[in-house]
């Protein structure tokens, strides 16, 4: 009997011990690198009923098969701790809130650490998941609103987008997520889709945010019509906001019929309390615009604006000092408000301290800073400020001589209109300085300017001209027209006789100055000799 019993022994022995070799060679095969060698093990003893091979088919693989993910769920089941958090973590991915919660209850019961924290972390969002998961609106609604406000939008989306047809604020946050690229890629044409569903369902918000959609034409033709009809709706109950914009499109006439008494009216009610609205006051005051002039309260109410942050109210601020306009006139006051609305960003500002400074007026002057104020206000678009750089470059004030510099700065300010720019673009080609000389495009731009009326390139003008070749009508009369095309606009009618002076010469037409209103346009080659 002691034998027969030895020998059971032993065999059980040889069993569980050779059980646990298979599985640690199957750790060692993974080890190893042989990952097919190990899952087959895995897999057998598994289907035998030992769990870590159960958690071990689904821990070693980056991604898990759905049958890895229901071995996983058997050890779980099995009462592996790991198995347990991880489980609950792929239920939770999958926003299976009760499933998740309940086997992170478990694993936290069985001490793990991980599970605790887990359920602390989300113990405010575990009860609105729970009825999240059963189409509870108001739980979607509010994870929405939860994750928005720790700005992981993708979340919040995912949320809000349940809840559009219960929740008209979750349409318009999506409609502001595509407005802003919030989690999404930026998308007008969307932002007013879901704008347009909100606002029709009485969204204020939203409706304020369609209108400036439709003013500003992004995701659709600009549409002042709807724009003003949006904003109407958002003022309809007396919001300040829209109020103040509503006021906005009355003042300068957007959308509706330009009505400055209406826009007073609206204006007034809301500027104390919005400094669009106190600025906007102030410009009709400012320009006797519906109302008298009335610098004193221009400034008054420039200055509520200015207490909320309103660069472009300091600028006006600063205007009064500079002009003397309802105050005593004082440089150094206008200066100290210039200041503030530059750094905030202004470019009128920018350029008028650049002048300030270039000039010493109400502080010494200083070449240097009135090149770094210049150069702001010029890289912001600034015609004026973008001629001024060019000539600190042309006569190295403030920074090294640099004539390509000067030109690159005058073509920019000249292209866009500005006559001193155009006189300066000018002589630099007459004089072939930053730029190969050209009498031709010297003339054109001196004519350019001239036609501003500015003298010195009417002086200037006059000067080239004997440095050009002419050309003479051959025909009875002869259109000098806008662009080398018969189908562009008429300038003027020329008769037989009458000479040009050529700018520019091509196979068809003839780009020519003609001194009646110094005008520059195109005469058919056929029609000149």
């Amino acid at each position: 009997m002691l034998k027969r019993a030895w020998l059971a022994s032993a065999i059980v022995t040889l069993i569980l011990s050779g059980c646990a070799a298979t599985y640690e060679s199957a750790e060692e095969a993974y080890q190893d690198g042989d990952y097919a060698k190990a899952r087959e093990s895995w897999q057998k003893l598994a289907l035998e009923g030992d769990n870590r091979s159960m958690y071990r088919l689904y821990s070693s693989t980056n991604r898990p098969s759905d049958e890895d993910i229901g071995w996983l769920k058997k050890a779980a089941d099995s009462g592996l701790v790991n198995a347990q958090f991880d489980y609950g973590m792929h239920a939770l991915k999958q926003e299976k809130f009760k499933e998740a919660q309940a086997y992170l209850i478990k694993a936290s019961e069985n001490k793990s650490e991980k599970a605790s924290k887990e359920l602390a972390d989300n113990k405010d969002l575990f009860p609105l998941w729970l009825k999240a998961e059963e189409s509870d609106a108001y739980s979607i609604n509010k994870l929405g609103e939860l994750y928005w406000e720790k700005k992981e939008y993708k979340q919040s989306l995912r949320w809000y987008e349940q809840c559009v047809d219960s929740y008209k604020y979750c349409s318009f946050y999506m409609g502001l997520a595509f407005a802003n690229g919030y989690g999404v890629p930026q998308d007008y044409k969307k932002a007013i889709h879901w704008y347009s569903k909100s606002a029709k369902d009485g969204n204020k918000d939203s409706a304020r945010n369609l209108a400036w959609l439709y003013e500003d034409g992004q995701g659709t033709n600009i549409d002042k019509e709807s724009a003003f009809y949006w904003m109407s709706k958002a003022a309809s109950s007396g919001w300040t906001a829209p109020t103040a914009e509503l006021g906005r499109y009355y003042l300068y006439g957007i959308g509706t019929e330009k009505d400055t008494d209406k826009a007073f009216e609206l204006l007034s009610k809301v500027a104390k309390d919005n400094k669009y609205a106190a600025y906007n006051l102030a410009g009709m005051y400012f320009n006797g615009n519906g109302v008298n002039h009335d610098y004193q309260k221009s400034f008054d109410w420039y200055s509520v604006a200015s207490k909320s942050g309103h660069a472009e109210s300091d600028y006006f601020i600063a205007q009064h000092y500079y002009k003397g306009l309802g105050r005593d006139k004082s440089l150094t006051q206008a200066y100290k408000w210039y200041l503030q609305s530059a750094e905030k960003g202004d470019v009128d500002a920018q350029f008028r301290l650049g002048w300030m400074l270039s000039n010493g007026e109400g502080v010494p002057a200083s070449s240097r800073k009135a090149f770094k104020w210049y150069q702001k206000a010029a890289e912001q678009g600034s015609v004026s400020a973008q001629n001024n750089l060019g000539v600190m470059y042309d006569q190295g004030r403030g920074t090294e001589k640099d004539r390509y510099q000067a030109f690159k700065w005058y073509e920019k300010s000249a292209r866009q209109g500005n006559d001193v720019a155009q006189n300066n673009l000018g002589q630099m080609y007459e004089n072939g300085v930053g730029v190969r000389k050209s009498n031709q495009l010297a003339a054109f731009w001196y004519a350019k300017s001239a036609q501003q009326n500015y003298k010195e390139a009417q002086s200037n003008l006059s000067g080239i001209l004997n440095k050009l070749r002419t050309k003479t009508v051959q025909i009875k009369k002869a259109s000098v027209y806008e662009e080398g095309s018969f189908d562009s606009k008429e300038l003027l009618a020329l008769p037989q006789g009458q000479h040009v002076y050529v700018l520019s010469s091509g196979s068809k037409w003839t780009e020519v100055y003609v001194l009646k209103n110094h005008t520059i346009g195109y005469l058919n080659n056929t029609h000149l000799y």
